[in-house]
């Protein structure tokens, strides 16, 4: 990782037209990066930037990786042309001394990190001598049963799969390994900051990212928690039967009023395999 002096220092500069360096927040998905962009996006920080532009209404940065990778858009996203986006961003960061930026996207932990990065450099927003990628690294099973739950209760996804098919098919996809291997493609630095001890993760992210502790925030929200089983089920059986994302809105929010308290920390137990552990453990004691 770059030192602290090297990288959070701000020598004098044209806001304008000076490359920045890049903080590449790569999530991926349910390491905690809604709490993480929740924050970033309240809060200023003199060590970094974290630009407006390109925000998806929770923080994160989807709307500009959307806006560069057409097949990612959603009729939900407020997306732009890549000629718009670069004019919102230039004109955003002409105003801003900071010489870093940091921008999160969960789905930059795939493989269309690599086209942002080549549009980040090839209009000199960023230095490519001077990027380094951050994520999050949580149990896999775990951040599995977390992730099947988000795809489930996302109306424009909208999974249908039993647990285990879905496990079974998107496994592969879902480790560490895979995420790193495609990481590492850009040739950059890629740290990696454990997602464990949950509760004390945001402050640990935001000191890895240069925040001074008299920056940090008293009160830490957890966000974009799972739902609780019942809930899950019979989400998954709306998904199944009704296609439109407005009407599984709609049966979405009766049932988070029908189930309460209808989201409860993701269990993986939800899956067979670790079911079957549990009660090889239980077998034991």
């Amino acid at each position: 990782m770059f030192s602290t002096q090297q990288l959070f220092s701000q020598p004098a500069m044209n806001p304008a037209t000076t490359p920045r360096k890049l903080i590449l927040h790569a999530g991926p998905h349910k390491t905690g990066t809604s709490s993480i962009q929740a924050i970033l996006k309240e809060h200023k920080f003199d060590a970094f930037y974290y630009p407006q532009t390109g925000q998806w209404y929770d923080g994160a940065h989807h709307n500009l990786v959307f806006s560069l990778v057409p097949e990612l858009r959603r009729a939900d996203g407020d997306t732009v042309e890549p000629p718009e986006l670069l004019r919102l961003l230039q004109e955003e960061l002409a105003q801003v001394q900071h010489d870093t930026l940091l921008i999160s996207s969960e789905y930059l932990s795939q493989e269309w990190i690599h086209p942002v990065l080549e549009w980040l450099i090839g209009h000199d927003i960023v230095d490519p001598k001077a990027i380094w990628i951050l994520v999050v690294e949580r149990d896999n099973l775990s951040r599995a049963a977390s992730l099947y739950n988000q795809f489930v209760k996302d109306p424009y996804i909208g999974e249908t799969r039993e647990p285990d098919q879905w496990l079974q098919e998107e496994l592969s996809a879902l480790s560490m390994e895979s995420i790193l291997t495609n990481l590492q493609k850009s040739g950059y630095t890629v740290e990696i900051l454990p997602y464990e001890p949950a509760d004390s993760l945001v402050k640990r992210f935001l000191l890895a990212v240069g925040a001074h502790e008299a920056e940090l925030p008293e009160q830490i929200p957890w966000t974009n928690v799972s739902m609780n089983e019942a809930v899950l089920k019979a989400l998954l059986n709306v998904n199944r039967t009704v296609a439109d994302p407005d009407e599984r809105i709609a049966h979405r929010t009766q049932l988070f009023q029908d189930f309460q308290p209808a989201f409860v920390p993701s269990s993986p137990q939800i899956f067979s395999c670790a079911r079957e552990q549990r009660m090889d453990e239980k077998a034991l004691e």
